[in-house]
């Protein structure tokens, strides 16, 4: 058997469609924090819809540095990259899309599936030698769109609970189990992602502390699927906690 290769997920930012890239390790999702449009702004604003969020370089301190990784993983410069000092201007949620999102949560911009646009956002994604890849997004969310965000990925994930997949001339019938997990953050989903023609797995992992919501991929071909990608999120819990 041969590990599945993670999809690279194409944002849907306000100035760009969601869509499916091809095959690559960590592939970005999210426009560089040189090319971020919309407003300055950041968790310093008094008032208004802005006020408490954190901005992207604010976010980018959350994330995990590759010594937090076990040994072998490096850090992909072109996919590490985060919003600045910049807010995105608020948007309209789209619909929840339920009927294409199952193939998207073998992507590392997952949280995509949600279809909702976050105010800033960081991302780090790392792999080895063996291709194995841990990716890690930040987002901060405006009002309760945080908490929506966590509604509909646990409705997804429901939703795609057997699929059939069908990518890089392959067809894999992936099963996702999916569980609450108690005091971490506010609210936490972990989820599985295992198919009989895969070796390994991917462990999904989405948390939220207050209007930020954490998303982590962990593809490996071992037996524990990923399964330390929780503890891993629970690290970057840890420091949106204090951040707040």
């Amino acid at each position: 058997m041969k590990l599945r290769r993670a999809l690279t997920a194409v944002a849907a930012t306000a100035v760009l469609p969601l869509a499916l890239a091809a095959c690559s390790s960590g592939g970005s999702d999210h426009p560089s924090s040189d090319a971020s449009a919309g407003h300055k702004g950041s968790s310093d604003s008094a008032g208004g819809p802005d006020a408490g969020l954190l901005n992207g370089t604010r976010l980018k301190a959350l994330l995990l540095p590759v010594g937090e990784l076990p040994k072998g993983y490096k850090g992909d410069p072109h996919a590490t990259r985060d919003s600045g000092t910049a807010l995105a201007p608020a948007s309209s949620k789209a619909p929840l899309d339920l009927a294409g999102a199952c193939p998207k949560l073998e992507a590392s911009a997952w949280i995509q599936t949600a279809g909702l646009e976050s105010a800033a956002f960081a991302q780090g994604d790392f792999a080895n030698a063996s291709q194995e890849e841990f990716n890690q997004e930040v987002d901060s969310f405006r009002g309760k769109d945080a908490q929506t965000v966590m509604l509909r990925l646990g409705q997804v994930l429901r939703h795609c609970a057997h699929f059939t997949d069908k990518s890089n001339g392959t067809t894999a019938a992936v099963t996702i189990k999916t569980t609450t997990v108690p005091k971490v953050g506010d609210q936490t989903l972990k989820a599985v992602l295992t198919a009989p023609e895969w070796e390994g797995g991917t462990t999904l992992v989405a948390s939220r502390v207050g209007n930020v919501v954490i998303t982590t991929f962990y593809n490996v071909q071992s037996n524990d699927k990923g399964a330390a990608g929780l503890d891993l999120t629970k690290k970057i819990v840890a420091q949106a906690q204090k951040a707040k």
